[in-house]
């Protein structure tokens, strides 16, 4: 097939920028709606699967940079409607004879405008099911989308090469944007079979309610993503001092994790996906419950950053650094297989306590209304 290696190339690329996208998701979903859609997910993972298909379908395969110095094609049709004049004096389509029926429809002047309008169906169905964007909008963005596109082949995909390797056409605008309105009309023969948004929004109101383990992760994240940024301005500005890295870290986790809880019962990360940490029979906490669930939460970033800082004074070589150091990756190596553990028994079982919760008497809960 003509296209297949441009599909597979999307095939390649989609785990990436999955693997890229995926957490941003998560905290939009939980901060949004407290809680995730699974339908809405598998669309938005779809979309982006057809984006990456309809970008490498229109930009690949690419010339070397040799080639396109030779060209001597136009670089862009100002135009409209030349693929008309070009089927009307090219097409090999005699009416009056049947056998010239199949010549003329795998003609170019009909496989390259029925790509161009085909090629953005799909964009003009996701803008009506998932986005619900009016029939105005749909025209609109279609319209940018093959304005991306073919901006991108007249600019040398943005000075890489040094002219255009595909033509710049204006028939290419007006029949992306065809595509994009046929989207929208077609999507209302599939909307009923599909959820509705009362729906979707039923069961996340549902699920918001609920605390999962993707839910207390992402929370997790954050909170990690913020306290690596404060260790690193922390360190920087201290002139990266190799005695005070570990003083500086333990500032940093009180900063971002244990402050915000003694004085809100959340950090940022609980804040933003809509939870808040509480007693074990759900009334307010006390400075000694955070002080624990601190402590105990967190042990896989202070066991490191209390037994390094005392290593940080002892000489390298010496025999109390390496007995120190196998003490403290025999003990990070416990916390981290008690804590797999901990979370994939958390993964099927909502209802479980994670240790540390345990210990502490503690619990998450949501507060996403």
């Amino acid at each position: 097939m003509v296209y297949w290696f441009d599909i597979r190339m999307a095939m390649l690329t989609f785990p990436l920028v999955a693997l890229l996208i995926t957490f941003p998701i998560l905290l939009w979903h939980y901060h949004r709606f407290g809680a995730i859609s699974r339908w809405s997910i598998l669309m938005l993972y779809s979309f982006v699967f057809y984006l990456l298909c309809a970008y490498f379908l229109i930009m690949l395969p690419l010339p070397s940079v040799a080639s396109v110095v030779k060209l001597t094609t136009p670089r862009y049709n100002l135009q409209p409607f030349l693929f008309i004049r070009e089927f009307v004096d090219q097409n090999p389509l005699q009416l009056s004879n049947p056998h010239t029926w199949v010549a003329a429809v795998k003609a170019p002047t009909v496989i390259q405008p029925l790509f161009n309008v085909v090629l953005t169906i799909p964009f003009g169905f996701y803008l009506r099911s998932y986005f619900h964007k009016s029939w105005w909008q749909t025209i609109l963005l279609s319209f940018c989308l093959s304005l991306f596109f073919e901006l991108t082949q007249l600019t040398g995909d943005y000075g890489i090469y040094p002219r255009s390797y595909r033509l710049f056409d204006v028939d290419d605008l007006l029949l992306n944007t065809i595509g994009g309105l046929v989207g929208f009309g077609l999507t209302r023969f599939i909307l009923p079979v599909l959820p509705t948004s009362q729906h979707i929004k039923e069961k996340l109101r549902i699920q918001s309610r609920q605390v999962s383990v993707f839910r207390h992760a992402t929370t997790f994240v954050v909170d990690w993503f913020s306290f690596s940024i404060v260790t690193m301005i922390g360190n920087g500005l201290l002139g990266n001092v190799k005695v005070l890295a570990q003083p500086v870290s333990l500032v940093s986790l009180m900063v971002v994790v244990l402050l915000p809880q003694l004085v809100w019962r959340k950090t940022l990360g609980m804040r933003l996906v809509h939870l808040k940490v509480v007693k074990s029979n759900n009334e307010r906490t006390t400075a000694m419950h955070v002080c624990q669930r601190w402590i105990a939460g967190y042990s896989l970033f202070l066991v490191p950053i209390l037994i390094g800082g005392g290593l940080a004074f002892v000489s390298p070589g010496s025999q109390f650094y390496m007995y120190g150091s196998i003490v403290m990756v025999l003990i990070l190596a416990v916390i981290v297989i008690l804590l797999g553990l901990d979370m994939m028994i958390d993964a099927f079982r909502p209802q479980h306590a994670l240790l540390f919760e345990r210990w502490s008497k503690t619990k998450l809960i949501s507060d996403y209304r």
